[in-house]
């Protein structure tokens, strides 16, 4: 099983309308979430979206199900926006019930959505560290030429994510025995 850092910066929320901007993308080591490589940095400005995508469908789909597990932030999201923009550019699509049903990922948004006291609203990626910039922020400095930035973003942005992933990896079996006896208890007193 191969883990991947995976990000995308787009024009807008909607695949059918909006464009991809880039795709990023890091292996990570399984157990500790650190990086194993470089992070890969496709751009639409340096080729087109169908290049990048071109580039990037054969890494995601690799040789089976396990060969590119995501790891990210909303990666319904993503394959959404991976699946209708290859479309799009009339590239062959992967198909959504294997994505969907057979390609695992691990998404920390639940995660966030928690620590936000259970709601979605507010539960961003931003939120919970130290971004210097909003998601909201890329699309404009597309539109602006401003590549650079939007690349130092790049990179700000995977770095802060997989702090708080090796965080939350390091976090989480901690909680497993402490969750285990409060489902005791409550049943206990039931």
């Amino acid at each position: 099983m191969a883990e991947y850092y995976l990000d995308l910066e787009t024009t807008g929320l909607d695949p059918r309308t909006h464009r991809l901007i880039s795709i990023q993308y890091q292996r990570l080591d399984m157990r500790t979430g650190r990086q194993l490589g470089p992070l890969t940095v496709l751009k639409e400005w340096e080729s087109s979206e169908r290049g990048m995508l071109e580039l990037f469908l054969p890494i995601f789909m690799g040789s089976g199900p396990f060969s590119f597990v995501a790891i990210g932030f909303n990666v319904p999201f993503m394959y959404s926006f991976i699946i209708e923009r290859a479309m799009a550019v009339g590239l062959d699509a992967p198909d959504p019930l294997y994505v969907f049903g057979s390609k695992p990922y691990l998404d920390i948004k639940p995660f966030a959505v928690l620590m936000n006291n259970g709601s979605f609203k507010g539960a961003s990626l931003d939120r919970f560290t130290d971004l210097s910039f909003t998601g909201e922020m890329v699309p404009v400095l597309y539109e602006r030429g401003e590549n650079d930035r939007i690349e130092e973003c790049i990179k700000e942005k995977a770095s802060a994510f997989l702090s708080l992933y090796r965080h939350l990896k390091e976090a989480a079996p901690a909680m497993a025995p402490e969750r285990k006896a409060a489902v005791k208890q409550s049943v206990l007193e039931v």
